[in-house]
């Protein structure tokens, strides 16, 4: 019977070991689709009330990189990870490495297809490619929004996305406008990587919330006339910021 409890206990331990790790991060993955490769990016993180949260993005699929796609479940039982995202009806199901570098597992979409997702490391992971710098910007307590900047020459040049979107769509747009404007983008406030606040409400998100959060992001840069640009839900944005600056001051 000792011998027994022994080898139970030597072969249980790689199971609790995958249970402690800590999986938050990013993690990367190449789903093959026949002739269609498609790189798929994680990102897994904890909140503060202890439950894991997971944000999925295919990077050849979507020139948004920072428009991910969240979870609605996502469960870590022992080394078994699985996580569901009902916008795209889509599933995972699969088993951390001993180790805790690697899942392996089922993405299903239709069909089942085999995808193993490994941490990304200084290394290894993908790069943004376009030429901005990141920063974050408090607009309101707890809120934060990101900023992005091309940099460039000239007047300040402010680029707001449409619905859905966020700052990153204008990566391959804005480096274009660099050699007359400083170019910059705003990822509004619950999108991509800016706070999204909790409880939301209609105030949280109405358009006079939104164009203020784009006047504090001014504010912060301490912008000389900026111009601004905004696509689809955008304009709702600059309607708001040009019906609260006094007339004397617009250009």
């Amino acid at each position: 019977m000792r011998s027994f409890n022994r080898f139970f206990a030597l072969t249980a331990f790689p199971a609790l070991l995958a249970c402690a790790q800590d999986i938050s991060g990013d993690w990367q993955g190449t789903l093959k689709a026949g002739a269609q490769e498609l790189r798929i990016l994680l990102q897994i993180a904890k909140s503060d009330s202890g439950e894991w949260r997971a944000t999925m993005l295919s990077i050849d699929q979507s020139p948004d990189r920072g428009a991910v796609t969240p979870a609605t479940s996502f469960s870590l039982d022992g080394a078994n990870i699985r996580f569901a995202i009902d916008a795209i009806r889509g599933s995972y199901d699969g088993k951390l490495s001993t180790e805790g570098a690697s899942i392996s597992g089922t993405w299903t979409q239709g069909r089942a297809l085999p995808l193993e997702f490994t941490r990304a490391t200084k290394e290894t992971a993908w790069l943004d490619p376009s030429p901005h710098r990141t920063q974050f910007i408090a607009v309101e307590n707890n809120i934060k929004l990101e900023v992005l900047d091309w940099g460039g020459s000239g007047r300040p040049l402010v680029l707001l996305a449409g619905l859905g979107n966020t700052a990153h769509v204008f990566d391959k747009f804005a480096p274009k406008l660099s050699s007359s404007y400083h170019v910059y983008g705003i990822t509004r406030r619950g999108f991509g990587a800016s706070s999204a606040p909790f409880p939301s409400g209609d105030a949280m998100y109405s358009a006079d919330r939104l164009g203020d959060d784009v006047l504090a992001v001014l504010d912060a840069l301490k912008l000389n006339r900026p111009v601004l640009a905004g696509h689809s839900l955008g304009g709702e944005e600059l309607s708001s910021v040009g019906a609260g600056i006094p007339n004397e001051s617009q250009d």
